[in-house]
């Protein structure tokens, strides 16, 4: 992976978030969680990956907050302990970041939006603790509860008048566990949906869903002209129009089309440039 300057930013920042962590064989927690065709492109074109050091900002920021919660003692605990095991001849691996009396707890550092819109948090989030649950026991330490400790990096105090705000820079939020069926089912899908991908050329990759591109969809927004919020949110222009159609007092009164976008793909995604998925949707757009 290249790391540019676009910006002349301090060279110490520049070597700190200039790492150059190669894709291992086997997977790892994160690849069988995220969406194949990003974990095969990531590793076939590792080398002609270019990302600027103002990209890496919050990731180095994330890295740099294990660090020092590493340093916090606590008897009898496990942090960031490496975990393995094979599944259908793979290596998988994990390094969960804290184990304490049976309870495995996560560290995010992550918007205060992603809180307020998920607070129950991400599904991808469940899937990564559950994983990290099987590997501690089937390595014979058992996990009794499961939490994501989130930082909010962008957390304002002014706003915490908001009903649905959090009240301070720091929410913890409990994680489902799964049963041992459940979690093995999902384990070895994922095994196999990643290994079947390593042998398909790059443009026969399965596609990325919805929910792994971030996407939404285009709405279409009943406006009003003395109003900057919309009076009513539609998912197909025909059903808009029939709205304001039907309107006795229509004066003042539009229609406003909200186009949808690929969140990730468009701004958070260092493959897409090798991403067949990601040309085709920018051809059609």
């Amino acid at each position: 992976m290249k790391v540019t300057n676009l910006y002349n930013l301090p060279e110490p920042l520049v070597k700190a978030v200039s790492y150059d962590i190669h894709p291992r064989s086997g997977f790892s927690v994160t690849d069988l969680i995220q969406s194949p065709r990003i974990t095969q492109l990531m590793r076939r074109h590792w080398d002609e990956i270019e990302v600027d050091v103002s990209e890496r900002i919050w990731a180095l920021l994330g890295s740099s907050i294990h660090v020092v919660l590493e340093k916090g003692e606590l008897p009898n605990s496990l942090k960031e302990h490496p975990l393995k095991a094979k599944v259908n001849g793979t290596d998988i691996a994990g390094r969960p970041d804290l184990w304490y009396e049976g309870v495995l707890t996560d560290w995010k550092i992550t918007s205060v939006w992603n809180i307020i819109f998920e607070p129950d948090g991400r599904k991808e989030y469940h899937a990564q603790l559950n994983i990290y649950k099987w590997l501690y026991e089937i390595n014979g330490l058992d996990c009794n509860s499961l939490e994501i400790c989130a930082i909010l990096r962008d957390w304002q105090q002014s706003k915490v008048v908001d009903h649905d705000y959090p009240k301070i820079p720091v929410v913890v939020i409990p994680i489902p566990i799964w049963d041992k069926a459940t979690a093995e089912k999902y384990i070895f899908e994922r095994v196999k949906l990643h290994t079947e991908a390593k042998d398909l050329p790059d443009d026969e990759l399965p596609p990325c869903s919805d929910e792994e591109m971030w996407a939404k969809p285009t709405k279409y927004a009943l406006m009003h002209e003395n109003k900057k919020s919309a009076v009513a949110l539609f998912n197909t222009e025909d059903e808009a129009q029939d709205r304001l159609s039907r309107i006795i007092e229509g004066r003042g009164y539009y229609i406003q089309e909200r186009p949808g976008k690929r969140a990730r793909c468009e701004g958070y995604c260092d493959v897409n440039s090798f991403c067949s998925q990601f040309r085709e949707y920018k051809e059609a757009k």
